[in-house]
């Protein structure tokens, strides 16, 4: 039987607790990683996944000033393995469905097995990839599978803006007579590294975990993510990811426009000929749309869909 990545990560505590005290003595009798966990782990606030706690970042300043780059992130190492080892703890203290604790086995171990193969500069607060690590073993990302979930956001009122006056009473529709408010919802964020669950099966898949959560925590008024993919434009230029966004628009969601801009312009033609081709010749600019999907909405289709047979 295989061992699990709470005791995988256990052991490699010791041995980077060792390796660190030995290469940086200063650095670690000043900044032991057990004064940092219970901030890090404090997780229920609307700032988003790449916001680090005052007092870890000030750490990690100090650590590279101390001990340069390469022992910030053997530092940064040790504190996600331990975090991971803690798992047990913080899974009690706040209960998670069997669907994504069985995703929280997937994620531990795939991390754990690239601390020998990133390459050097990746676990560095700098990196949104090491910060999306980082927020999945301290508890604020929720890995769902094709999506990463931000256990605690809010919806930005500016797209009440964004759209003109339809999209203004839109919003407010919505916001006030459908899910309730515009915080807290469960926001959607894509890890390039979940790339093999980006499948119509694998979306379905994580919204049946999301439902799952939402079961559990009703406080919670729904999901919600941005993204160019919710663009009507794109259904008709690549009619075979059109699951994205009818999925949700079937089911009671709404989508709003957000607006263009540099990343969305990359992220839609850097992985098709045609939304290239087409933003080349001026007839595409890639535009950012806002998908929200109310509680009850997103409940109904998951009760609906299991019936159906569907499962994770």
């Amino acid at each position: 039987m295989a061992e699990s990545p709470v005791s995988l990560a256990a052991s490699l505590v010791d041995s980077f607790t060792v390796q660190f005290a030995e290469s940086y003595p200063g650095a670690f009798g000043a900044f032991l990683p057990q004064r940092y966990i219970s901030e890090l782990t404090s997780v229920e606030t609307y700032d988003g996944y790449h916001h680090i706690p005052p007092a870890f970042r000030a750490a990690s300043v100090a650590i590279e000033l101390k001990a340069g780059s390469a022992g910030v992130e053997l530092y940064h190492k040790l504190v996600i393995a331990m975090l991971i080892a803690r798992w047990g703890e913080s899974r009690a203290a706040t209960p998670i469905p069997v669907s994504v604790a069985a995703q929280y086995d997937v994620e531990f171990r795939r991390i754990l097995a690239q601390f020998d193969t990133n390459p050097d500069g990746f676990y560095v607060l700098g990196n949104d990839l090491f910060n999306k690590d980082l927020a999945i073993c301290r508890g604020k990302l929720i890995p769902c599978g094709a999506e990463l979930v931000d256990t605690f956001s809010g919806v930005p009122r500016r797209i009440a803006s964004r759209g003109g006056v339809g999209q203004l009473f839109s919003v407010l529709r919505f916001f006030y007579g459908r899910s309730g408010g515009f915080r807290p919802f469960y926001e959607l964020h894509m890890d390039p590294r979940a790339r093999r669950e980006f499948t119509a099966e694998g979306w379905d898949r994580c919204f049946l975990r999301i439902a799952d959560m939402l079961e559990m925590n009703p406080d919670i008024k729904g999901v919600f993510g941005s993204s160019w993919w919710y663009d009507p434009e794109v259904e008709r230029i690549t009619p075979r990811i059109g699951y994205l966004r009818q999925r949700p628009l079937q089911n009671g969601a709404t989508v709003f426009r957000m607006g263009s801009d540099q990343a969305a312009i990359i992220n839609a033609t850097g992985f098709s000929r045609a939304r290239r081709e087409l933003y080349d010749k001026g007839e595409y600019l890639p535009t950012n749309y806002l998908m929200a999907w109310a509680r009850d909405d997103l409940l109904g289709w998951a009760k609906h869909a299991r019936a159906e047979g569907l499962h994770v």
